[in-house]
């Protein structure tokens, strides 16, 4: 995967720990003046409020170990509180091998995730991507999650996703924003927004100073952990060889999952950089959107294909 960070990026992710603070005119009499006049300067750019309903698809790479994940992304908006997102993905570069559909559904208050493994290189390869609480899972404290708990943080956690991507599609957190100040670097200035998400976590958004687009969404995440079971040459062997991700036995992936339920995830800064603007229907939407973790690329999505305000049927939403 080739470098996400441009340089004005690479500037402003720097930037966000020390920010410059802004020195208000007298045509701006607060933070909250200032905050509104760059929204209102960011949505009239995007055509934001013509979206009501929106589809996004796409090929994507992500990076796994030593690997990367290939595949497509088709994700389905409904504001203010529906997402649904399909990710069909192999393992890059691998003939034959694995792959593997994952369904998330958000429906206002309630959720459901499915996942399906196909292929395996003849040896059962199977790949699980830990992204939340699941059962097993315990708490701070140590007492077992109830599957009500488990269903409320998977629900929490796609209400944040999908407020994570309707900031930097729309200029929209469903939360009010707050001045951060402004980043600058060689390539020009951005203003800075903030958030707060309801894990209580901060989002940040770069605002272009010169076209008013979002530039960046910026937020902190655990970091997934991936395992992988079966496949050609055994436990202990990544696929195809022992220079891949390590595969665990049925018996060492249960431990495993047990282990992780009741281990709090190590956490990461993600980085969300759009580029590659284009109108369609109207709506300016970006074509290119490349996520970095702690700074080092992590996933890239090119989207190839947008629908703007398509009708969508109800039954998108419920689990089949």
């Amino acid at each position: 995967m080739r470098s996400v960070i441009s340089t004005a990026a690479i500037v402003m992710v720097a930037s966000m720990v020390q920010v410059d603070r802004i020195s208000y005119s007298p045509f701006v009499a607060s933070a909250q003046d200032r905050v509104a006049t760059v929204l209102d300067a960011a949505r009239k750019a995007i055509a934001a409020d013509k979206v009501k309903t929106l589809t996004a698809e796409g090929p994507t790479r992500r990076m796994l170990g030593p690997r990367d994940m290939e595949g497509t992304v088709t994700v389905t908006l409904e504001r203010p509180g529906r997402m649904h997102r399909l990710e069909d993905m192999a393992i890059g570069g691998m003939v034959g091998g694995p792959s593997m559909e994952r369904i998330a559904v958000l429906n206002g208050t309630t959720s459901w995730e499915d996942s399906q493994n196909r292929g395996g290189m003849g040896g059962g390869l199977r790949i699980q991507i830990a992204t939340g609480p699941g059962p097993g899972a315990t708490s701070p404290g140590g007492a077992a999650l109830t599957p009500e708990q488990v269903d409320e943080a998977r629900t929490r956690r796609m209400r944040v996703q999908m407020q994570r991507l309707t900031a930097a599609l729309f200029a929209d957190a469903g939360a009010p924003w707050a001045d951060a100040g402004v980043a600058e670097s060689p390539e020009g200035k951005a203003d800075i927004l903030e958030a707060k998400e309801e894990t209580g976590r901060t989002i940040r958004l770069f605002i272009d100073q010169g076209t008013r687009l979002p530039l960046m969404v910026q937020y902190q995440d655990p970091k997934p952990r991936i395992m992988m079971q079966g496949g050609p040459g055994g436990p202990g062997r990544g696929p195809g060889g022992p220079g891949g991700p390590p595969q665990m036995t049925p018996e060492q992936m249960k431990e495993r999952l047990a282990e992780m339920q009741r281990t709090p995830p190590e956490m990461g800064t993600y980085a969300m950089h759009l580029s590659d603007f284009k109108k369609v229907d109207g709506v300016m939407l970006p074509h290119k959107i490349e996520t970095s973790l702690d700074g080092e690329p992590n996933e890239e999505w090119t989207i190839e294909k947008y629908k703007v305000n398509p009708q969508v049927k109800a039954d998108l939403w419920q689990k089949k």
